[in-house]
């Protein structure tokens, strides 16, 4: 009875202490329906995953990722943002609320750079990408791989 307890206790110990598996963006990522990205960003969040971003592209909705508490960038890394906008692939109208939404997912210093990207091309959908690498990125407080 004590052995097993004991193993039972180390098999415990093994499972806890091991390092939650990783989820890599390794692949250009150009993004897509906001909703399947915060639903991964979730069952990142709620597993404990590691994010790691890079190094390659991520853009639009990819760029969820960054707010995972346990994600990191590669200085490689490129990401492009833009506001999110109603309409079709060739433009239409900038939502201001899922706007609003991305831009609470980023660190201040990252919001404070989208937002006047945003407003700077007069809220035209989808503007120009603003494009912003990992090493960037880090000196607006993410961190690297």
């Amino acid at each position: 009875m004590l052995r097993s307890l004991g193993l039972a206790g180390m098999m415990t110990a093994v499972l806890l202490t091991a390092p939650a598996l990783a989820f890599d963006v390794m692949a250009p990522d150009y993004g897509g329906r906001v909703e399947h990205y915060q639903a991964r960003l979730a069952r990142a969040e709620a597993r404990g995953e590691p994010i790691r971003i890079g190094p390659t592209e991520c853009d639009s909705s990819c760029t969820l990722y960054l707010a995972s508490h346990n994600s990191c960038v590669s200085e490689g890394a490129v990401f492009g943002f833009h506001a999110p906008w109603f309409g079709g692939p060739e433009g239409g109208v900038i939502d201001p609320r899922m706007t609003a939404v991305f831009a609470a997912h980023y660190k201040p210093a990252l919001r404070k750079v989208f937002m006047a990207h945003v407003y700077r091309n007069g809220n035209r959908a989808p503007g120009p990408m603003l494009r912003i690498t990992g090493r960037q990125l880090a000196a607006y407080g993410y961190r690297l791989c």
